[in-house]
């Protein structure tokens, strides 16, 4: 709770987008400013801020943590 508590702070002082990344479930939860919270998973396409000119899939960013895989 207190992450999202940050990142509700940080949306109500500017910040336009944030994401919580739950390792366990694989998982990324994306918290707009003017929008309820979504949770994408998978092959799903990240929202990314507009100025940016990428596309990210919750699956690309969990490869690049390598999280829970043993060397």
């Amino acid at each position: 709770m207190r992450v999202i508590r940050n990142i509700l702070h940080c949306l109500k002082y500017g910040t336009q987008m944030g994401w919580l990344l739950s390792p366990k479930d694989r998982s990324i939860m994306v918290f707009h400013r003017d929008h309820q919270p979504i949770e994408m998973t998978g092959d799903e396409k990240l929202p990314v801020l507009d100025f940016l000119e990428i596309e990210l899939t919750v699956a690309q960013v969990f490869g690049w943590l390598k999280i829970g895989k043993q060397p």
